[in-house]
C-alpha cells in the first residue's frame, strides 16, 4: 500500500504541504531528509512503468508532479521544466478523454465529476498563470462541466446516491466555488447566495442523463434523475434505466448507495447490482458491475421542454433480452407527472421484476397494480402498473438471505432496511406502463388508513393484504410467524404476543382480515384461487428470505384461526397455533370416524395441485407429515368443539401430534378473545425458544414495590395445577396441585424469576407441564 499509485501521490502532496514548515523550523532535517524523499517521490511519478493512465489515480499523480515541479524543484531547472510539461502533457491527455463531449466525467459518480473537475479549474488556473497554450482548452471544459454539476445537484445541495456517490453537504465542503459562474454557487445553498440557473432540465444523451427539477432554491422542490450511462468501468453501479424521485424533501424512489469497496461483503455486492436500483432483474440475476457492454446502454432525446422531457433508455447488456424505458416527464398546472413505458423483448421466456426501492422516511401501502407513499400521515406520491401480461407485486425490507434485498447505505458501512417493491411478470415479451403521480391521486379516496396500517396487497391470482415485518433472532436465525387476522382484528393483527415475536427475532407475516380479502366472502369458483393466492404468498415470503416451511408457524383465532389451521396443514408448517376456530356453518367432516373432507370450511381446497400441495380430493392418508398442532376451544361452545375434536381425531388417526385445551365455561366473548391471546403467546415462546411443550394460557405479572411474582392460569375445568418458582436456575418455591388457577409468591428479593407450570387430570395422571418467560423484579 506504501507505493499504490494514488497513495503515493497523495503522499508527495502532503510532503509538498509540510515543506515550508520543515524548512523553516528544521533546515537540516529539510535538506537530509524530506527533499530527498520528494525527489525520490518525483521520480518515481514521472516513470511511465509507474504511471496510471487513464483514470484518477493517475490524474492525482500528475498533480503531485506538476505542484512539485513548481513550488519545489528550485535547484534543478532541468528536471523542473521537464516534470512540469510531462504533467501538463499527461494531464491534457487525461482531462480529453476522461471528460464525453457534455463535459460529463466518465466515472459514473457525480461527486468524482464534481471533484475531477475542481482539479481541472486548478490546473486551467496554473496554465493561466504561467502562459500555458492549454488554458483556454481548460476554461471551455471547466464551463461544460459546471452545467452537469449544476442540474444533477439535489434540492437539498447534496447529489442523489448515483453508482459510488457518498451524500455530503457540497456548501460545507469548500467546494462552492470550483466554478467561475456563481449558478453552482446558488443551486449548492439552496439558493441562500448566487444566481438561479435559467434551465430546470438538463437531457445529455452522450453522458446518458436526464434531469428535471421543478424550482431552484427551494429544498422541497421535486427532482428526478434518470441514468443510462456507462460511460466507464470505473465506480459503475449496475444501474442501467433506474429512475430516482425526490420530493417535499424526502426520498420517494431511491437507491442504496455504496456500501464499500469490499468486493467480498454481501452488502457491496448487494450495492453495485441491480436489485439496489430502481431497474430490471431477469430470471433472478444481477447484471454484473461491469461488462463489455458500454455501447449497449444508450438514451435518446425525443423531446425536452422548458418543464420537461421525453427520452428512451436501452439496456441491452442482457444476454438475451433488450429493455426499453420510456420517460415522459411534463408539468400540468406546475405538478409534475412522470410516465414510464418499459418495453422488454426476448425470443425465449424469462422471469422478470422491476423494482422500486424507496426512501427511508416513507410508508408504504401496496394498492391493486400500484402502491402510496406516505410521510408522516401525509400522502406523498403513488404509483400504478398496467401491463399486458399477469404481474404479482411483493413488499420487502431488510432482507439479508439468501441474498440482500431492501437496504440504504447512508454512509460506508452503515446499513439501514428500506422498503423494496417488486412486480414480477413472466414471458418473452412484456409492456409495463407506469404512472407516478405526486397529486391528483389515482387511489386518493383511500389515503387515510391504510398508511397508518401499513398494509401491503399481494397482487396474486387473487389480491391479498398483508404486512412483512423481517426479522433475524440474535443466534442468526430466520423463523416466521404467519398471522391470521379475524374479521375483528383489522388494524390491531398482532393482540398480546407481538411483543414475543418481537423479542424472539422472529419475522412476522400478518395476513388481513378484511371481508374482502376473507377466505370465504369469495364465490364458491373464487375459493380455490384466494387459496392459492394466500399459500403462494407464503412461500413466496419464506423463500425470499431464506426461510424453510419447518420454521414457519401459522397462528390465529376465530375465523383467522381456521384459516391458520388450513393453511398450516396444507404447507405443512413446523408448528400451528390456534384459539377458538370458527369454520363457519357447513360441517367439515360427513360423520363421526370418516376421513375429514377438505380440511376447510365452505368446501375450500387447500392447496394447489399444480405445485404439489394437497387438494380436497385427497384424504389425510396420503399425507406425509402433519404440523404438531395446538388448539384452545371454548368448553361451552359444544357444535366448534365437536368440529376441532373430530378433526383431531382424523389427524390422529393419520400420525399427527396436536392437542386440544378448552377452556372454562363461564368465559364471556371479549374474555375468550383475551384468553386466546394468552394461549398463543405462551406456545409462541415455546416454539421460539425450542421446547415441545404445550402451554396453558397464562397471565405472569412481577410486582417490584410487593416484592412478588404472581401468575393466573386458565386451565380446564377440574384440572389440577403445581407451580414452581424459579430464581435463575434454581427452585425456590413450589405450589402442591390444587384446582387453584392462580398462585402469588411473595417476600422475593430482587432478581429474574419465571414458573413451571405441571398440570393433571388428577394428581400425578398424565402430568403435562411448561415453563413461563422471565420476569424481572428490580430494586
Amino acid at each position: 500500500m506504501a507505493y499504490h499509485d494514488e497513495t503515493t501521490a497523495q503522499r508527495l502532496i502532503n510532503l509538498i504541504s509540510l515543506h515550508p514548515f520543515v524548512v523553516d523550523r528544521c533546515q537540516d532535517e529539510a535538506r537530509t531528509v524530506l527533499e530527498p524523499l520528494m525527489i525520490t517521490t518525483a521520480d518515481l511519478l514521472a516513470d511511465d512503468s509507474f504511471h496510471a493512465t487513464g483514470n484518477n489515480h493517475g490524474m492525482f499523480q500528475d498533480l503531485a508532479l506538476l505542484y512539485w515541479a513548481i513550488m519545489c524543484a528550485h535547484d534543478d531547472d532541468s528536471r523542473r521544466y521537464e516534470y512540469f510539461n510531462k504533467a501538463m502533457m499527461r494531464l491534457k491527455l487525461y482531462f480529453s478523454t476522461c471528460f464525453t463531449s457534455d463535459g460529463v466525467h466518465i466515472e459514473n459518480t457525480p461527486t468524482y465529476h464534481l471533484m475531477v473537475s475542481r482539479h481541472v479549474a486548478n490546473v486551467q488556473k496554473i496554465a493561466h498563470a504561467a502562459g500555458h497554450e492549454d488554458s483556454d482548452y481548460y476554461l471551455s471544459l471547466v464551463h461544460r462541466a459546471e452545467r452537469f454539476a449544476i442540474h444533477a445537484l439535489m434540492p437539498n445541495g447534496t447529489f442523489p446516491p448515483i453508482s459510488d456517490t457518498q451524500q455530503t453537504d457540497v456548501a460545507r465542503s469548500g467546494m462552492q466555488k470550483v466554478f467561475p459562474s456563481t449558478e453552482f454557487a446558488f443551486a449548492s445553498s439552496q439558493g441562500s447566495v448566487g444566481t438561479a440557473p435559467p434551465e430546470r432540465c438538463l437531457v445529455l444523451p452522450d453522458s446518458g442523463y436526464a434531469i428535471y427539477r421543478s424550482g431552484w432554491g427551494d429544498a422541497n422542490a421535486t427532482f428526478a434523475f434518470f441514468s443510462a450511462a456507462y460511460n466507464a468501468d470505473y465506480h459503475k453501479h449496475s444501474d442501467d434505466l433506474s429512475l430516482f424521485l425526490r420530493s417535499g424533501g424526502i426520498d420517494l424512489l431511491s437507491e442504496s448507495g455504496p456500501y464499500g469497496y469490499d468486493y467480498k461483503h454481501p452488502f457491496s455486492r448487494y450495492a453495485y447490482s441491480q436489485f439496489a436500483h430502481n431497474s430490471l432483474v431477469v430470471d433472478g440475476r444481477s447484471l454484473p458491475r461491469t461488462d463489455a457492454g458500454h455501447d449497449r446502454v444508450t438514451l435518446q432525446r425525443l423531446e425536452e421542454h422548458v418543464d420537461g422531457f421525453k427520452v428512451i433508455g436501452t439496456n441491452a447488456r442482457y444476454e438475451d433480452v433488450v429493455h426499453k424505458r420510456t420517460l415522459t416527464v411534463m408539468e400540468e398546472s406546475g405538478i409534475p407527472r412522470f410516465d414510464l413505458e418499459d418495453d422488454i423483448s426476448s425470443d425465449t421466456e424469462h422471469e422478470y421484476q422491476l423494482l422500486w426501492n424507496l426512501g427511508t422516511e416513507v410508508s408504504v401501502a401496496l394498492r391493486d397494480q400500484g402502491f402510496e407513499l406516505f410521510h408522516q400521515g401525509r400522502k406523498m406520491m403513488d404509483l400504478t402498473v398496467t401491463a399486458d401480461v399477469p404481474t404479482g407485486m411483493t413488499l420487502h425490507e431488510g432482507v439479508k438471505k439468501p441474498r440482500p434485498l431492501g437496504w440504504r447505505f447512508p454512509k460506508f458501512g452503515e446499513a439501514v432496511p428500506a422498503k423494496v417493491v417488486v412486480f414480477k411478470f413472466k414471458g418473452s415479451r412484456a409492456r409495463v406502463e407506469t404512472r407516478i403521480r405526486l397529486a391528483d391521486f389515482t387511489y386518493a379516496d383511500q389515503e387515510s388508513s391504510i398508511s397508518e396500517e401499513r398494509w401491503s396487497l399481494y397482487s396474486g391470482e387473487i389480491p391479498l393484504k398483508y404486512r412483512f415485518i423481517p426479522r433475524t433472532s440474535a443466534a442468526g436465525r430466520s423463523r416466521l410467524a404467519v398471522i391470521f387476522s379475524s374479521v375483528d382484528d383489522i388494524g390491531h393483527p398482532a393482540g398480546a404476543y407481538e411483543a414475543t415475536l418481537e423479542k424472539a427475532g422472529t419475522s412476522t407475516l400478518y395476513i388481513s382480515g378484511d371481508a374482502k380479502d376473507r377466505i370465504g366472502s369469495h364465490p364458491t369458483g373464487q375459493e380455490s384461487a384466494v387459496s392459492r393466492s394466500l399459500q403462494r404468498l407464503i412461500r413466496a415470503v419464506a423463500e425470499e428470505n431464506g426461510i424453510s416451511m419447518a420454521d414457519v408457524v401459522t397462528v390465529g383465532i376465530s375465523d383467522g384461526g381456521a384459516d391458520a389451521l388450513i393453511h398450516g396443514l396444507a404447507l405443512s408448517v413446523g408448528r400451528i397455533i390456534v384459539g377458538i376456530p370458527h369454520f363457519g356453518s357447513e360441517p367439515i367432516v360427513s360423520g363421526p370416524g370418516d376421513h375429514i373432507l377438505p380440511l376447510a370450511p365452505r368446501n375450500l381446497a387447500i392447496g394447489d395441485q399444480a405445485e404439489g400441495a394437497h387438494t380436497r380430493d385427497e384424504s389425510p392418508d396420503t399425507v406425509v407429515e402433519h404440523p404438531r398442532t395446538s388448539i384452545l376451544v371454548l368448553q361451552d361452545d359444544y357444535h366448534e368443539a365437536q368440529r376441532v375434536l373430530a378433526l383431531l381425531s382424523g389427524l390422529r388417526g393419520t400420525g399427527a401430534p396436536s392437542l386440544c385445551l378448552t377452556a372454562p365455561a363461564d368465559l364471556s366473548g371479549a374474555n375468550a378473545r383475551s384468553v386466546s391471546e394468552y394461549f398463543l403467546a405462551a406456545n409462541l415462546e415455546q416454539w421460539v425458544s425450542g421446547s415441545q411443550a404445550e402451554a396453558l394460557p397464562y397471565i405472569l405479572t412481577p410486582d417490584a414495590e410487593g416484592g412478588s411474582v404472581s401468575i393466573r392460569v386458565h386451565a380446564p375445568k377440574g384440572a389440577q395445577i403445581s407451580y414452581r418458582l424459579y430464581k435463575n436456575s434454581e427452585n425456590i418455591r413450589r405450589r402442591s396441585y390444587s384446582d387453584q388457577q392462580v398462585a402469588v409468591f411473595d417476600s422475593l428479593a430482587p432478581g429474574t424469576y419465571r414458573v413451571r407450570v405441571f398440570t393433571a387430570e388428577a394428581a400425578g395422571n398424565h402430568v403435562e407441564a411448561f415453563t413461563t418467560r422471565w420476569v424481572t423484579l428490580r430494586e
